[in-house]
């Protein structure tokens, strides 16, 4: 074994130049390389939406949201300032998921991170205000309906069903509820992004280590063979 490691360190004397140059040129190499390329990142931004509450066929429904939320005609109108092609795209690429019987969260994957937000921020928007507007219309007939019974004239035999009618209708709008944001939208995550200068120069340095390691080493350990 100590002719073993004689002969090793003879080899590593032989071609220390070598054995010293390989792993800074590969490390050099490695960080040259990141730094002269672009590294590619796709954004995943998402929203997350609790549906409201007022009867309503569509927009207190979770799978007639996720229609139409997916529809042409909704999406035509969010992203109105958007071309036909891209809104086609964005259409194909935006991934409803149910969080909950209730929740549903709205994702959209671009390379340019201000673009995927903007996509959930606009489509999430217009849906808050399509469903305001239903819920404020629900409220007011609620409303003028109570207005009217409270104002109503009715006989002895008749008052304990107005107070159970005034009760129901007070309990309706107490109950309903509009749609509201429970996570606002940002950016989630970001994916396929390139190995930084440092870690490539990092693994250069290691590999041409290995490299050097083996040429010194594996000749001696076949002739011992």
């Amino acid at each position: 074994m100590s002719g073993f490691m004689v002969r090793i360190r003879k080899r590593i004397k032989k071609y220390i130049v070598w054995l010293v140059l390989l792993p800074v040129i590969l490390a050099a190499f490695g960080f040259f390389f990141a730094k002269g390329t672009v590294e590619q990142s796709s954004y995943t931004a998402a929203v997350t939406l609790t549906l409201g509450k007022y009867d309503d066929g569509v927009y207190n429904n979770m799978a007639e949201v996720t229609s139409l939320i997916k529809s042409d005609a909704f999406l035509n109108q969010a992203l109105h300032d958007v071309k036909e092609a891209e809104r086609q795209d964005v259409k194909n690429r935006l991934i409803l998921t149910n969080a909950s019987d209730t929740q549903l969260q709205l994702s959209f994957t671009d390379a340019d991170k201000a673009r995927a937000l903007a996509v959930v921020k606009q489509v999430s928007d217009t849906f808050l205000k399509q469903d305001k507007a239903l819920f404020m219309k629900r409220q007011q007939v609620i409303e003028n309906r109570l207005s009217a019974l409270e104002d109503e004239s009715v006989s002895n035999d008749s008052k304990v069903d107005k107070e159970r009618f005034l009760y129901e209708l007070e309990s309706t709008k107490l109950g309903m509820k509009q749609a509201k944001i429970v996570d606002p939208a940002q950016v989630l995550d970001e994916g396929n992004k390139g190995m930084s200068a440092k870690k490539r120069a990092l693994l250069g340095l290691v590999i041409g280590f290995s490299i050097s390691l083996m040429f010194v080493v594996l000749p001696e350990v076949f002739k011992e063979s």
